[in-house]
């Protein structure tokens, strides 16, 4: 099951932490980013889907950009 969320930061350290709509936060690796989007390629506030995992603690698994729409694109990220 994937959920589309947005993405507050990461790092160059190869983590990142994506804010659920719920306002917890959620752990995820650069090894789960899938697909030609890298890492590297995130920024802040952009939609995710992911994969929801909570053992021993929330991570995101199977992390994938969203391609926005131009008009999404233009409005800022809540």
């Amino acid at each position: 099951m994937l959920s589309t969320r947005l993405v507050p930061d990461h790092n160059d350290k190869g983590y990142g932490i994506i804010e659920d709509v719920q306002g917890r936060e959620v752990f995820f690796s650069h090894e789960v980013v899938e697909n030609r989007f890298g890492f590297d390629d995130l920024r802040k506030g952009q939609q995710l889907e992911y994969t929801l995992e909570s053992a021993p603690y929330l991570r995101a698994a199977s992390v994938r950009a969203v391609a926005a729409s131009p008009a999404a694109a233009l409005r800022p990220a809540a």
